[in-house]
Formats: structure tokens, C-alpha cells, sequence
């Protein structure tokens, strides 16, 4: 018989199991195998019995996980996936499976464990996009054939698709970088126009693969039917961008598509930046900032482009003549001015050595000036790349220079906010609020005494059950929550 105590600790464990279980889409019930014996039992845990859930955890032997409808996964037809008919219209293969929407909808819970994927610094990050329209029931086919195709690829990160066409970032080793090329280029001609953007950075920025389907790649809350969403502004490479904007004499109308949060730590020189929450919010403001101006020239730009073609087609077909978005957003820009400094500290290496070389470098490339100043805001876990060493924002606790990015470690709060590494320290990770840090210190004491009877058991940041502490409109305005705590709105800040 196990006592009380061990009891509470089996069942407080077990708790962070079926968390973490779900935030890995792993199912139940589980197959669990032994090393002594080759046949496979399931456990079932319902829900009024978590120690079986413990008890399978716990012991010493490896557990497998097994991928429902396999034959079905992982290997890629060479019969592409979709075509494009006479008429234009797209068209995507029925998958050989019965009840579609049931395994596609298993397929996103699935955990699948086979050889382990390659380190996270041998990854990079590509994001594209494409409005296309696709009829309503090809979607989830799109969505059944990326979820069984890329996880063999070792791909991660979200697609999104609709019946508007596709939105994509995602983190594919760089030894199947080429081969995710082709396979898109063999399957996919529905989607023809793909631009694939590299980020700046290396590395993994996404823990695991989402596929979903939305109504909206990118929502502002305007129905399609009222514009033309394919009469697409006009694309300026990074390049053209750069040259255009650095050559006029007076300030454009420069539109930053992006919400308050990403244009604080970075955004281009003269750019108008709405103190906007939400996309929906910044086309308010996008049209109110061009009423009257129909017949100049308006540009605007954000991370990855798929906002400004939208904006900028809702633009032109409301008579705006001449409307111009930056291709491949913020991050192309950034990778050329990366490619430009680049190309200059080889020049300078090859013709004057090695000092010449370091003072380059030191300088990031002096005959390139960027007229993007700071970081470009990612929504990934890096939260950020640096295009420039300007640092625009300031610590949100402190006050100090800092462009850094993080969320409050109590997942229950999760404030999406900006704090220098002593104030990290000092509040545990944690927004500074004195519920968060208790919060954080019990779970971390509790984390330690669960480490010393079970190595290797991961602790959650948030209790189970709480209710989010914020609404997104509050989450990510830091400034004005901890205002609100100060006068104290706000009965759990």
C-alpha cells in the first residue's frame, strides 16, 4: 500500500504528466514496452485514475509511441498532390484514407517517436505565403498531406490554410532543405508564386508542426467579397525598397503594418506606426491614415509581407493608384542588408587583410546604412532578430535600454513583455508581480523535491486550472498592466 504522502506525490506528478502530454499532442491511451518482453500492452488512463499514468512514467524502461493509420505516413507518392486544370481553377488529390477529417484531426494529436531529429542549430527558418483560391473541401486535404509528409522530413513550425490559399513559417533541417524544395515544387504547382524567405538567423524556432485551417490567413474582419484580394500592390525587392526610399527627399507615406508591440523594438526611419493590438485594428487605421490620398504614392511594409498584400489590395480596389509593399517584409530586408555587409567585409578581407577585415566587421559593413533600425519582432521563441545594434525600447520593470523580448514564466499570466536580464533575475523570470514570482518560486521548490525521487520529470510554470490572468488586448501591453497594478485595478496582478 502506498501512503498518503506518496500518493499526493503520484497524483501531483501525474497532473504535470497529462499537461505535458498535451502539450505535446500525445494521445492516450499510450503504448507502453518493456525491454524483458517484446509485446506491447496498453494503458488506459481515465481521468479519475491518474497513478496508471505515474506508474508508466516512472519506470525504468522506454516507452514508445505509435502513430495511428502509419501506412498512410511519412512516405511521399510521386503522384503530385494537386494540379492546376485548363481553367485555372486548383485541384488536390483525395488521400487514400477513410473519414478524412477524423484522421487528419489524430494526426495533429499524435506524438511520433522514431530517430531523433537533428540538433536545433542545424535548422534554419523559412516563412511563405500565397492568396490562391481553393475550393473548401480541398483544404483539409492540403492540411492531411502536410501533416503526414513534413514530420518525415524533420520539419517543423505553423501552416495555416484556407480557402484564401497558404501562410507558412516554419524550421526545416538544413540537410533537407532542397529536398523540401523539390517535394513542393512536385506537389504543390497549385501554388506557383511561393517566395520561400529565409530568416537571418540559424536554429530551430519551433518546437513542433501545426497545420491548421482558418477562415482568414490573416484576419481583419472585412469580407473578400467586398474587394478584389488578388489586385496586389506593387512588390519592391529589398533591394528597389532600399534604393526608393534612401533617394526621396521628403518623407513618404510609410505605413508600418505591424501591431505596437513589433514596431517598438524596430521599424524604419519616418514610418508612421499605428498604437495598434490587432491586424483588424491597424487596417482601421491604415485607412483612415490614407483617406484623401488616393493619388499619391503610398507604401507600407511588415514581417513577412502577407499583411501588406492584403492591405494593399484593399487599397487598390477602393481607387488607390499607386501602392507600394516591401516583398519578402521586414525579414528579406534584413537578410539584405546581412548579404550586403557581408559582401563588403570579403572585399575589405581580400584587398587589405585581416585588420582590415575586423574593422569591417566592427563598423557592420560601413558602406551599407540601414534605414531599418533595431530588431524585427518574429512570432516564434526567438521573439526577434537584430538587423541593427540600435536598441529602441526600454526594460518595462526598470526602465534600463533593452530590446529583448520574453513572456512572465508563470504561464497562467504569460505578459508578453520587454526585460533586461537583471530584472529577469531578480523576479524569477516573472512579469515582478508578486503572485507570479510566489507562484513561480513554490512551483520551482516543488520541481526540485519531484527532480530528487524522479530524474528527468519536467515541471509545468502554471497550475493546472487557473484561468489566464489576462485578455489578449492586456497581454501584450505590458506598460499599462503594471500601470493598473499600481493603482491596483486589478485584483490578481
Amino acid at each position: 500500500m502506498l501512503s498518503s504522502t506518496h500518493r499526493r506525490v503520484l497524483s501531483t506528478a501525474s497532473q504535470l504528466f497529462a499537461r505535458a502530454l498535451k502539450g505535446h499532442n500525445i494521445p492516450l491511451p499510450l503504448v507502453h514496452s518493456t525491454a524483458a518482453s517484446a509485446k506491447p500492452f496498453q494503458l488506459h488512463c481515465p481521468k479519475s485514475y491518474p497513478h496508471s499514468l505515474s506508474k508508466a512514467f516512472f519506470s525504468s524502461s522506454p516507452c514508445t509511441f505509435h502513430k495511428q493509420d502509419a501506412s498512410n505516413a511519412g512516405s511521399v507518392p510521386n503522384v503530385p498532390h494537386s494540379n492546376i486544370s485548363p481553367d485555372g481553377k486548383a485541384h488536390v488529390r483525395t488521400p487514400p484514407v477513410q473519414d478524412l477529417a477524423k484522421v487528419t484531426l489524430r494526426l495533429m494529436r499524435n506524438h511520433v517517436q522514431r530517430t531523433p531529429p537533428p540538433p536545433s542549430k542545424d535548422y534554419i527558418t523559412l516563412s511563405f505565403y500565397q492568396f490562391r483560391p481553393i475550393n473548401e473541401d480541398d483544404v483539409v486535404k492540403i492540411q492531411y498531406y502536410f501533416l503526414t509528409d513534413l514530420w518525415a522530413m524533420d520539419v517543423v513550425g505553423r501552416i495555416y490554410v484556407s480557402t484564401e490559399g497558404i501562410n507558412a513559417q516554419i524550421s526545416c533541417p538544413k540537410s533537407r532543405v532542397e529536398d523540401f524544395k523539390n517535394y513542393y515544387a512536385t506537389h504543390w504547382p497549385i501554388f506557383d508564386k511561393i517566395r520561400f524567405n529565409r530568416a537571418m538567423s540559424e536554429g530551430k524556432a519551433f518546437k513542433k508542426l501545426h497545420v491548421r485551417v482558418k477562415s482568414q490567413l490573416v484576419s481583419d474582419g472585412i469580407d473578400n467579397s467586398t474587394f478584389d484580394l488578388y489586385n496586389e500592390p506593387t512588390y519592391l525587392t529589398p533591394q528597389e525598397w532600399h534604393k526608393e526610399l534612401s533617394s526621396l527627399e521628403q518623407p513618404p507615406i510609410l505605413i508600418d503594418m505591424r501591431n505596437h508591440y513589433e514596431s517598438t523594438i524596430g521599424h524604419f526611419e519616418h514610418s508612421i506606426r499605428p498604437d495598434v493590438t490587432t491586424f483588424r485594428e491597424n487596417v482601421d487605421a491604415m485607412l483612415e491614415i490614407c483617406k484623401g490620398k488616393e493619388d499619391q504614392d503610398i507604401y507600407m511594409y511588415c514581417t513577412g509581407g502577407i499583411r501588406c498584400t492584403r492591405s494593399g489590395a484593399l487599397l487598390k480596389s477602393n481607387g488607390f493608384k499607386s501602392v507600394k509593399m516591401l516583398q519578402g517584409g521586414v525579414t528579406a530586408y534584413g537578410r539584405f542588408i546581412q548579404e550586403q555587409r557581408a559582401t563588403v567585409v570579403k572585399s575589405t578581407s581580400e584587398n587589405d587583410g585581416e585588420d582590415k577585415r575586423e574593422e569591417s566587421v566592427s563598423t557592420g559593413g560601413a558602406e551599407v546604412q540601414s534605414i531599418y533600425k533595431g530588431k524585427n519582432f518574429t512570432f516564434d521563441k526567438r521573439l526577434g532578430e537584430p538587423i541593427t545594434d540600435d536598441v529602441l525600447a526600454k526594460c518595462h520593470t526598470c526602465g534600463a535600454p533593452c530590446d529583448a523580448y520574453c513572456n512572465c514564466s508563470n504561464m497562467a499570466c504569460n505578459l508578453l513583455m520587454i526585460s533586461c536580464p537583471s530584472c529577469q533575475e531578480k523576479h524569477e523570470g516573472t512579469c515582478g508581480s508578486s503572485s507570479c514570482v510566489d507562484m513561480v518560486k513554490e512551483l520551482n521548490a516543488e520541481q526540485k523535491r519531484i527532480e530528487k525521487d524522479y530524474p528527468g520529470l519536467i515541471g509545468m510554470k502554471a497550475r493546472p486550472g487557473i484561468k489566464p490572468f489576462h485578455e489578449h488586448r492586456l497581454r501584450v501591453r505590458p506598460s499599462t498592466v503594471m500601470e493598473m497594478r499600481k493603482n491596483k485595478v486589478h485584483s490578481r496582478l
